[in-house]
Formats: C-alpha cells, sequence, structure tokens
C-alpha cells in the first residue's frame, strides 16, 4: 500500500503553518489580518470549494451509492455527536472551552486531507465516494457547527432558522442541485470556481499558523486536554465508527466501510480555528488542536489503514 501521498500531504499541511507562523512573528499577518482572512475562507473559500467538490458526473448505479453513503454519514456524524458531548462534560472542565472541543472532535479535515489520503489508499474513484460523504459535513458545518462555536460559558446557543441562511448551506444547495441534474457549467464557470476554492487550504493553515505565533512554543504543545482531544478525534472515534458500520450496520462493502473510518480518522479540520475566530471562540485553543492531532495522524492514519 503506497502511503508516500499521505506523508506528502501532512508535509505541505505543516510547511503552510509554519509559513504563516513566520508571517505572523514579523508582523506580516497580524491580527487584523487573521480575522480578514477567517472571514474570507469562511464566507467565500469554503463554500467554494463545496460546490466544487460536487460536480461529479453521476450514473444511476453511483446514484444508489452516493445515497447510501449519505445515510451512513449521518449515522457516523451522530456518533461523532456524541462523542463529542461526552468528552466534553467528562474531560473541559471550563464550559467556555467545550463547543471547541466539540466542534474538533465533530468535523474533521476531510477536504484537504480527506481526499489525497483516499485517493493514495484506495484510488481515484474513492474521491467521488469521498464528495458524497462531506454532503452530510458541509450542511452540519454551517449549522451545528455555528451553534457549538456559540456555544460560551453557561450561556447555550439556541438554534436559529437564520443559520441556514448561508454561504455554505446555499453552496451545498448549489452542490445538491448540480450534483443530481448534472447541469453542464462552462468550463471557465468551473475554473473560476476551482480556483477560488483552492484558495481555502494553503490560506486556511498559514492563517493557523499566524495565530499560533502569538502564542509562545511552550504553550503549543501545552495543555493535557488537547492531547487526549487527539486521541479521541485519531483513534477512539474511527475505532467506534468501524465498530459501528461493521458489527451493527453490518456493512461489508469495502467503500462503504473504508470511506468513514478514514474520514473520522482524520486530525482537526483546519477550519476549526477560522469558526472560532469569526464566531468570537478560543481561535488558541483550536489551532493548537489543529497542530497536535495533524502531527499525530502521521502515525494514526497509516495504521487505520492497515486495519482496513
Amino acid at each position: 500500500m503506497q502511503l508516500t501521498e499521505v506523508y506528502t500531504q501532512l508535509g505541505i499541511l505543516f510547511l503552510l503553518m509554519f509559513f504563516g507562523y513566520g508571517l505572523g512573528k514579523v508582523n506580516i499577518i497580524t491580527s487584523v489580518g487573521t480575522e480578514v482572512f477567517s472571514k474570507f475562507i469562511v464566507k467565500v473559500a469554503l463554500p467554494a470549494i463545496i460546490i466544487s467538490g460536487m460536480i461529479i458526473p453521476l450514473t444511476p448505479e453511483k446514484l444508489h451509492t452516493a445515497i447510501y453513503i449519505v445515510g451512513l454519514s449521518i449515522a457516523t456524524y451522530a456518533l461523532a455527536y456524541g462523542v463529542a458531548i461526552g468528552f466534553s462534560k467528562v474531560f473541559i472542565k471550563d464550559r467556555s472551552e467545550r463547543g471547541v472541543y466539540s466542534f474538533a472532535i465533530v468535523f474533521s479535515n476531510a477536504g484537504f486531507m480527506g481526499y489525497p489520503v483516499l485517493q493514495a489508499l484506495f484510488g481515484k474513484e474513492a474521491i467521488f465516494y469521498g464528495a458524497v460523504y462531506n454532503i452530510t459535513f458541509n450542511i452540519l458545518l454551517y449549522t451545528l457547527g455555528i451553534k457549538l462555536m456559540e456555544m460560551k460559558g453557561d450561556i447555550k446557543s439556541k438554534f436559529n432558522l437564520r443559520h441556514l441562511i448561508n454561504p455554505g448551506i446555499t453552496a451545498s444547495a448549489i452542490g445538491l442541485i448540480l450534483f443530481i441534474t448534472g447541469i453542464p457549467l462552462p468550463k471557465f464557470v468551473i475554473g473560476t470556481i476551482d480556483a477560488v476554492g483552492s484558495l481555502c487550504t494553503p490560506l486556511s493553515m498559514i492563517t493557523i499558523g499566524a495565530m499560533l505565533s502569538g502564542l509562545p512554543i511552550r504553550k503549543m504543545f501545552s495543555g493535557v486536554k488537547v492531547y487526549l482531544l487527539a486521541s479521541t478525534r485519531l483513534i477512539v472515534l474511527p475505532l467506534l465508527t468501524f465498530c459501528l458500520l461493521k458489527y451493527i450496520l453490518r456493512i461489508e462493502d469495502s467503500w462503504l466501510l473504508a470511506i468513514p473510518v478514514i474520514v473520522a480518522g482524520m486530525p482537526v479540520a483546519s477550519n476549526a480555528a477560522m469558526m472560532a475566530k469569526q464566531y468570537d471562540n478560543n481561535s488558541e485553543i483550536a489551532s493548537q488542536t489543529i497542530l497536535v492531532s495533524t502531527l499525530f495522524s502521521a502515525v494514526t492514519i497509516p495504521l487505520l489503514a492497515y486495519l482496513l
């Protein structure tokens, strides 16, 4: 099994983060800059990458499998949310931090790392199934994700219908329409969407690095809770997902088993820090969870691959 591409993607992530860290240290990217970049990523680049990932040729066979995968993704994200709530109540005593840690458990880096890893492990066809699986991710990110990031202390965020009117949900709706109907778009339109979406990953990691530049080196890797989070995100959750699919739902198809488990085993979503910044939550903790979980995923992802 070729894992070279996996380590290549991890290396890119760290170099981009380190680059952003340096830019932050010399004040090329200031705190105002990270705030502006965060807004651009959440409101423009992420929606673009959502649409881009859903412009996929569809056949009846793929449609049937896609519907099944969406159903499985709903079940696995329900599991992840349950794990997140349990983890935050047991290990996170500071109520103001619970939303960030819960977000970090529910949402993995399913896009930038997920697609290349799936392709490296299972071939190009896996990207299609990964994109379909991420439909649920894209919808939850701008509903449940916002709700979690708005949790502060004893104040519990109530679901607001206005959360459904945002660039992410709009992009998901557009992507679904294009996915189901197969409406052809001009190449220059697709190219533009792809170009804007391609900014998401490098800009996210650079911004995270700039955020981390304000922390002392020791603080980046300090805190037992961050390591507990990384263990839950990278080991506990994918194993629970595997058990749910294999032994409870009795899934035998290799695609239907591998996609959810690998996605569940990705490190914390790079947009966790962007969302935390956008909704005035603790972006420093979010950046720490991304850094530590991405570092340890270099060991855990290959182990998951061999499990499957």
